[in-house]
């Protein structure tokens, strides 16, 4: 799929859908061309208007620091890790092509980011301010940064409700309340997943952030570079934030599974107890449950009411020298 932005009459950045299914050589006003899964005759069409090679699907996967950002004499290359589903059960980080070249900006990727897809909104719905191809690339990467955020504040507050439920209340539920280890296990999993997958993402961001402020082997713009030194203290502050908030999901998988354990200890002790409490008991019955002729208490008048009693007391003593020891 080809996306294709041009500036317009006014000099604002336009979606030209027109340009997009038919055959013939892209418009020279083109400032953003998006591929997404792109045929071999839409990637032929932007290469020509670029007039370099753009990467394909296993240089965007290599992990070398060189190969996601290279300069060569006639184009940028940056390739970054991008957070997407992050709504769903299967989040995933992608790779994001960025390729600067005669003024124009080209992104490769196999998703289509949410960022990329509020950016297009915004262009169809008001139009672009962003007429250079660096400042369509600094909108891009604000909205991946601010993406990643929001979904890191989800998580904060998401542990936060988890936390206060784990560190209150007794080990073992009270009447009526109902509680899923299994799925609070597989929450706290799910999270840390999450924050891993926005860590990597992150550490991309930063490595790419801090090429732009530099701008080794190629010169920037001057508000392109001063830019890209204000994203990477946010960049910064937010690698630093998905590092605690995984530690306050080692710390609440600790705390969870110490409260399971404390849970089957207890009733594992009360199983013990009533084992312990209902064995003398047993024994006693057992022993005046035998029909032997020679028992010298069959004939007794009191040896029922004897027996009974002594049942309830060989239960009675050892529930009361519990109670002094403190185990129940």
């Amino acid at each position: 799929m080809l996306h294709v932005f041009a500036c317009d009459d006014g000099n604002r950045l336009r979606w030209a859908r027109e340009a997009e299914g038919v055959r013939t050589p892209l418009p020279a006003e083109t400032v953003w061309l998006d591929l997404q899964n792109p045929t071999p005759e839409e990637l032929a069409r932007a290469e020509a208007l670029m007039g370099i090679k753009l990467p394909t699907r296993e240089q965007m996967a290599e992990i070398e620091e060189s190969s996601r950002l290279r300069v060569t004499p006639d184009a940028v290359h940056m390739t970054a890790l991008v957070l997407v589903w992050a709504d769903t059960d299967q989040p995933r980080i992608v790779p994001v092509s960025f390729v600067l070249a005669g003024g124009r900006l080209a992104t490769i990727h196999a998703v289509d980011p949410q960022p990329f897809l509020a950016f297009r909104r915004r262009v169809t719905r008001n139009g672009g301010a962003e007429l250079t191809a660096e400042a369509v690339l600094a909108a891009l990467l604000d909205g991946v940064v601010e993406r990643t955020a929001a979904v890191l504040r989800r998580v904060g507050l998401e542990l936060d409700t988890m936390g206060s439920r784990a560190f209150r209340g007794r080990a073992l539920p009270v009447k009526g309340e109902r509680r899923n280890d299994t799925r609070t296990l597989k929450r706290i999993g799910h999270t840390g997943h999450l924050i891993g997958k926005a860590h990597v993402s992150l550490s991309t961001l930063n490595r790419l952030l801090t090429f732009l402020a530099r701008g080794e082997g190629w010169t920037p713009a001057k508000r392109t570079r001063r830019w890209a030194r204000a994203a990477l203290q946010d960049v910064t502050g937010l690698g630093e934030y998905a590092q605690f908030l995984s530690g306050k999901v080692s710390l609440l998988l600790d705390t969870t599974l110490g409260r399971i354990n404390v849970e089957q200890n207890e009733i594992i002790k009360i199983v013990s107890i009533l084992t312990v409490t209902l064995f003398p008991p047993t024994l006693v019955a057992s022993i005046y449950g035998m029909n032997f002729v020679s028992m010298p208490e069959k004939n007794w008048t009191l040896g029922y009411p004897l027996a009974v009693m002594l049942m309830i007391l060989s239960a009675t003593l050892p529930m009361i020298y519990f109670k002094r020891r403190r185990w129940l």
